[in-house]
Order: C-alpha cells, then sequence, then structure tokens
C-alpha cells in the first residue's frame, strides 16, 4: 500500500461521511423535535409551495366555518323577528273574522277590533323598523334587492322580486296568443262579441267569471187602467168611426096628432160598463097639435126624478124626434122597448102616431184617434204619431186588438219587426179584458207618451182605459241588470230589429282593476230574463326571457320568474291583463346581504331580505278596497271581508320569507358549513401527510444516523492513526 503523509485521504474519506452523518442527524434531531418533515424550503421544495397552499385552504375554509355561522346566527334573528310578525298577522286575522259578523257586532265592538288591528300595526312597523344584527338592520328594505323600470312601461310589467345584479338589464315580453273567452249557455239572449266573437277580455284574471242578469228588461208600456167592456149587456160590441157618437134610442119624423095621447116609453141604460138601470117606464103627454120640439121638452120634464135624469136626453130638430144619451162614445148603451100610446079615454087608438118609433138598443161609438210622441234615441227630439184605428164593431178583444194593430202598422211600421228606421209599436192582449201599448225595444233608450188631447168619454184612450200622459211624462221601458265579477252594468236597448253591441265592466270607472268584456245583446222580442251564467276567461300569454336567458311561458296576471343564460340571477314579475308585451329595461341596485361562505375568491351567496313594514305588505291585490296591510279597516262589512284577504296575503308573504330564509339556512349555509368541515378536515389531512414528521420513521433514522456518527468518529480517529504507521519507517 501506499502510504502518505501530506494527505490522508481515508482521514478525509472518514470525515466527509462524518459530516454527512452528523447533518443528517441534525434534520432527524429537527424533525423529531418540530414534528414536522419540512422546517424549511430545501427540506422539500415542492411539498413546502404544495402545503402551504394547503395551509391557505385551510384557514380560508376554517374562517368560512366561522362566516356560515356567524351568517346563521343572523339569518335567525331576522327569521325570529318574522314569527313574531306571523304571530301579530294571525291575531289580526282572527280580529278581521270577528268583524266580519256584521249581525252581532255593534259600533263599540267593531271599534275595539280596529283599534287592537292599529296596535298590531304598529308593532309590525316597530319590528321591521328595528330588528337588527348588531347594528346592521335586516327588515326594514335596506337589504332588498330594488329594481326599477326605465322609462314609461308600455308593457304593463310588475316586479315583485328581483335577484340580478346591480346594473342595467332588459326583460323581453312576445305575446303568443290573446285573450279570449267562452259562454256556458247560448240561450242567454246576449252573445259574446269582438274579433273572433270571443269577447275580447280586457284586464280579466284567467278564471271563471259569474255573468248574472239580475233585473229582467221591460219595454216602455201603458196598459188599460180596468177592463174593457168589449160587449155592453144589449150584446152591442165596440165600434170606431172618426167622430165620437152618443148612444141613439130612436129618432123619427113626427105623426100629425088627431088628438091628445100619453106615450110610455120602456127605457134601459148601461154607462161605462156598469150595471144596467133595467126598464124604466116614462110617461109623456103630447097635445093634439104639439111639435116635435114640444114632445122632446115632455119628454126631457119625464125624466125628472128617474135614474135616467142627466143620462139621457131628447131632442127635434127639423120635425125629427130622438132619444140619445148624454154621454159621447161607446161606454154609453141604450135599450127600450115598443112604444105604447095611449088616448085621454084610455084606449089605444092612437097607437098608429108613432108607429115608426120600433123596439132595439143601440152603443155610442168612440173616435178612432191615438196621438203617440216618441222620443228619438239618436236624436233626442220627440216624434208625434197619430194612429188611424180601423172602423167596424168589434165584439172580441182579439178582434179589438187586431184592428189596433192594423192602425198601429200603418202608423209606424210592421209589426212583425221588418222595419228599422222607426222604432215599432205593438198592441197586444193584456190579461182577458185589457190592452198593452207597448214600443218593441226594452230598456229605457226608447220612451213615449199617450198625447191625446180630446177628454171627452167619446175618445178611445178613456173606451181603452188609457190614461193621458203628463206633457214631460214619458212611458220608459225597465233595463236589464247585468253584473260582471259583482259589478252591475245597465243594458238600455234590447232591439228586436237587430243586435246591439255593449260593453260590461267587472269594476266602476277609474278602478285600476277594472275588466271588460265585448257582447251583443241578440235580436229577442222576449228581452233579457234573470238568470246566471259562467265566463271562462284565458288571459294573455307571453313568451318571457331576461339578458338573453331561456324563455318562459307566462299568463298575464300570474307571478313567474325568469333566469339569465346561466342561471345565476333572476326576477320574479307579473304582466297586466290589458298587456300586450314588449321590452323593458330595468335598472338593478343589489343591497341583498352578502355571505363569504368558501375558501376562495367569488365563493359568496347573497339573499335579499324584503320590507316587512306594513306599507309593504298585502299590496297588488285585485278588487279590494285597501292599497296595503297598512290602511285595512274593518268597521264595514266589507272592509272586514277585504281585510281578511289582505291579512291572508300579509301571512303568505311572511311565510314565504320565512320559507326562503330557512332554505337558505338550511341548504345554503348548513349544508355548506358541513361541505367545509369536511374539506377543511381532509386539506389538513393531506398537508399533514406532505408535511408532518413521521415519527416512527424519523425515529429509526435517528437512530441510524447516531449510529453512523459514532462509527464515523472511531473511523475518523482510525484513519487518523494512519500517519503514525510512517514513523515506524524512520
Amino acid at each position: 500500500m501506499s502510504l502518505r503523509i501530506n494527505h490522508n485521504l481515508a482521514a478525509l474519506n472518514a470525515h466527509r461521511n462524518l459530516v454527512m452523518t452528523n447533518e443528517n442527524l441534525s434534520k432527524s434531531m429537527q424533525r423529531l423535535s418540530s414534528g414536522y418533515r419540512i422546517n424549511q424550503g430545501a427540506d422539500d421544495p415542492a411539498g413546502l409551495v404544495i402545503s402551504e397552499q394547503f395551509r391557505a385552504q385551510i384557514a380560508g375554509l376554517n374562517r368560512a366555518v366561522d362566516n356560515s355561522e356567524g351568517s346563521i346566527n343572523m339569518i335567525q334573528t331576522a327569521e325570529g323577528a318574522l314569527t313574531e310578525i306571523n304571530a301579530l298577522l294571525v291575531s289580526m286575522r282572527e280580529l278581521a273574522i270577528h268583524a266580519a259578523n256584521e249581525g252581532f257586532n255593534d259600533a263599540d265592538q267593531l271599534a275595539a277590533d280596529q283599534a287592537e288591528i292599529k296596535n298590531a300595526l304598529e308593532t309590525i312597523d316597530r319590528i321591521a323598523a328595528n330588528t337588527q344584527f348588531g347594528t346592521k338592520k335586516l327588515l326594514d328594505g335596506t337589504k332588498e334587492n330594488v329594481a326599477t323600470i326605465n322609462g314609461s312601461n308600455t308593457s304593463l310589467m310588475t316586479i315583485k322580486s328581483s335577484n340580478l345584479s346591480t346594473g342595467i338589464h332588459y326583460v323581453s315580453a312576445v305575446k303568443t296568443s290573446d285573450p279570449s273567452a267562452t259562454l256556458n249557455s247560448t240561450s242567454a239572449g246576449f252573445a259574446l262579441a269582438g274579433t273572433g266573437t270571443d269577447g275580447d277580455p280586457v284586464n280579466l284574471a284567467e278564471q271563471i267569471y259569474a255573468i248574472n242578469v239580475v233585473q229582467a228588461s221591460d219595454v216602455a208600456s201603458k196598459t188599460s187602467t180596468t177592463g174593457i167592456d168589449i160587449v155592453d149587456d144589449f150584446g152591442n160590441g165596440i165600434s170606431f168611426a172618426g167622430t165620437a157618437l152618443q148612444a141613439v134610442m130612436g129618432s123619427v119624423a113626427m105623426v100629425a096628432a088627431t088628438g091628445q095621447a100619453t106615450y110610455t116609453f120602456n127605457v134601459n141604460y148601461q154607462e161605462n160598463g156598469g150595471a144596467p138601470t133595467g126598464l124604466i117606464s116614462l110617461n109623456v103627454t103630447m097635445a093634439s097639435a104639439g111639435t116635435s120640439a114640444q114632445f122632446a121638452t115632455d119628454f126631457n120634464t119625464a125624466l125628472t126624478g128617474t135614474d135616467l135624469e142627466g143620462k139621457v136626453i131628447a131632442s127635434a130638430v127639423g120635425g125629427v124626434f130622438k132619444v140619445q144619451s148624454v154621454n159621447t162614445g161607446a161606454d154609453s148603451s141604450l135599450a127600450f122597448e115598443a112604444v105604447t100610446a095611449l088616448g085621454t079615454d084610455g084606449s089605444t087608438t092612437n097607437n098608429n102616431q108613432l108607429s115608426t118609433v120600433v123596439a132595439g138598443d143601440s152603443r155610442g161609438v168612440s173616435d178612432n184617434r191615438l196621438s203617440i210622441e216618441r222620443l228619438s234615441a239618436s236624436t233626442g227630439t220627440a216624434v208625434t204619431t197619430a194612429f188611424t184605428l180601423g172602423a167596424g164593431e168589434q165584439t172580441t178583444m182579439a178582434g179589438l186588438v187586431t184592428l189596433l194593430n192594423t192602425g198601429v202598422a200603418t202608423a209606424v211600421g210592421d209589426v212583425s219587426g221588418t222595419t228599422t228606421s222607426v222604432k215599432d209599436m205593438v198592441l197586444a192582449l193584456e190579461g182577458t179584458n185589457q190592452v198593452k201599448l207597448s214600443m218593441r225595444d226594452g230598456g229605457s233608450t226608447y220612451k213615449f207618451r199617450l198625447t191625446t188631447a180630446d177628454a171627452t168619454t167619446g175618445a178611445a184612450t178613456n173606451v181603452l182605459n188609457l190614461v193621458k200622459d203628463a206633457a214631460a211624462v214619458f212611458n220608459t221601458g225597465q233595463d236589464a241588470i247585468v253584473t260582471l265579477d259583482g259589478h252591475a252594468n245597465s243594458v238600455d236597448k234590447i232591439d228586436y230589429d237587430a243586435s246591439q253591441a255593449y260593453t260590461w265592466y267587472s269594476a266602476a270607472s277609474g278602478d285600476a282593476d277594472r275588466g271588460s268584456v265585448s257582447v251583443n245583446v241578440v235580436n229577442n222580442e222576449a228581452g233579457m230574463a234573470v238568470g246566471s251564467y259562467l265566463l271562462d276567461v284565458t288571459a294573455t300569454k307571453f313568451s318571457v326571457g331576461v339578458d338573453g336567458g331561456t324563455s318562459v311561458a307566462f299568463t298575464a296576471g300570474e307571478w313567474g320568474t325568469v333566469y339569465n343564460s346561466d342561471r345565476s340571477e333572476s326576477i320574479t314579475l307579473k304582466y297586466g291583463l290589458a298587456s300586450t308585451g314588449g321590452s323593458e329595461s330595468i335598472t338593478n341596485t343589489d343591497q341583498s346581504l352578502v355571505f363569504q361562505i368558501g375558501a376562495n375568491v367569488g365563493q359568496t351567496t347573497k339573499i335579499s331580505l324584503r320590507n316587512m313594514t306594513s306599507t309593504s305588505l298585502g299590496k297588488n291585490l285585485t278588487g279590494n278596497l285597501f292599497a296595503n296591510l297598512s290602511t285595512i279597516d274593518v268597521t264595514t262589512a266589507q272592509g272586514a271581508q277585504d281585510a281578511q284577504s289582505v291579512v291572508d296575503a300579509a301571512m303568505n308573504e311572511v311565510s314565504t320569507t320565512r320559507g326562503t330564509l330557512g332554505s337558505f339556512q338550511k341548504h345554503t349555509l348548513e349544508s355548506n358549513l358541513r361541505n367545509l368541515r369536511v374539506a377543511a378536515q381532509n386539506l389538513t389531512a393531506s398537508e399533514s401527510m406532505i408535511r408532518d414528521t413521521d415519527m416512527a420513521k424519523e425515529m429509526a433514522n435517528f437512530s441510524m444516523n447516531q449510529i453512523l456518527v459514532q462509527a464515523g468518529t472511531a473511523m475518523l480517529a482510525q484513519a487518523n492513526q494512519i500517519p503514525q504507521i510512517v514513523l515506524q519507517l524512520f
């Protein structure tokens, strides 16, 4: 072997290995004492990078866990307040139901109910204003996502809630179908009109409405005040002529008398349908040289003190003697038996002096004019028409009505209803012995009055027992009253010649919820009868999208939710019942509560808390007296009913918000919290595998390095002895 003293290679080798072993032993001792496998970058550069990333994630996860736990406490604070608001609403609903018991409550009870409701409303507002978590208010509307419509809102859109990000957004509604309606009956006296004869419903929600005819239509008419004496007790019917005539008993030329004689007249009389007087004997003495005028005077003298006085009268003109009723017209009748003439000696030898007078009976003749003044529906001017009644004796009511209608047809047109320029009138049999003069259109549009000026008993109006109208009085028909969803509509014209177009409304003019439907009141001489019908309305349909997202089917008047393209944002809205669609620009201000629930950037969630003040609850109710919860008043029956609807809507809104908060807590915060804890645990385990010391393994390594140090030291000592061997050579 070579022996050198300047370079002891064995010692150098032993020293090198000893140094390395010492370093390994030092690292092993550091790992064992710190518990970490990586104490500096040189221990495991890649592992250090990974473990530091894990450490950041773990720290973020642990903080996210804390965030979620704190957020749950905040949500529970808000829900606790909502629970109390809901309890107040339940109490208010109970009070409204009590107040609705109108038959039982007095004014003091209703006032007490209203006072308690007022106190509950104040408490709700106080809870909404003061509920806070730390200094952050939760239910006063400052944490609500606010969306406002830019422009004039021509699409009639209403926003209920928004989950859009802050900024400008665009909502577009394309109409896919028009509104329509159907009736459940085709025999109602009216039919749906408009485009496609579907009623063209406007501002009516999609549901079934009640249409009730609560008052039937009727025509403008006049009816005989009493029955008509069509045939008198002597078998005479009613006759009409140009001039009213008296009933005449006889009309004879006087025969020259050869001596004084007494004549006995047996007269029977009936007036105005009353009972006949029965035969009344009148003894009239005629001088031998008497004239017809003298005999008439003697006859009238004989009437004095009898039941015929003032009812019949004798007259003589140009040598003609006659007896007639005092009243002019067909309501006076006379009957008499053959005249008996007695001589002064009691004989009947002078019978031939008045032999031309024969037994018989007669009835007066009425005039044949009725004067009718009608108001024109279009111009409002009065038009007078004179009815000329046909001549001839009538002994039946049917014949009389036919005769009268012949005159009506001649004056104003065909009674069958074929004319439209002048509204027809008709005379019809009413009961068994009366007549009814009517316009041939139901309702109050057409009016007339009976203006016959002749007030004598011979006037046709008197014979028919029709009362003349005063100058300012017109006979008006009764309008039909039709309710749509409870609102009354008047049908003032049912034209027997043509259908008439109407628009029926569901609310009064000026009411924001006023809806309508178009109808035709059809040609129907029976008018409109009382009855109930069902109107089934289908509202307008739309296809609605926001910011280019998938379109959603909407029905006018109903709430719906539409999402953006990645479904990360949404908005809940509805379109008015009169909407035709369109596009709207929306400015959204997101005031939602934002929660960091993850370990990384952007791992957040948010929730908006709606305004829970009484002015913001129970809004947008159709057909309700109250605009919102704060305005309810139960001191009237209708108010108590509508208050129940408002409170129910408010309870639904509070319950929905509670459900939203509960869902957010359960499915977002608590679920995420469990996930965070699992992730933190797994990441910690992964970081531990990279960075922590395996103590058993490292202890074995430590023992090995310890032994190597001892061996290396010993060998270094031995190597240092090698140069001593060279001295032996000297």
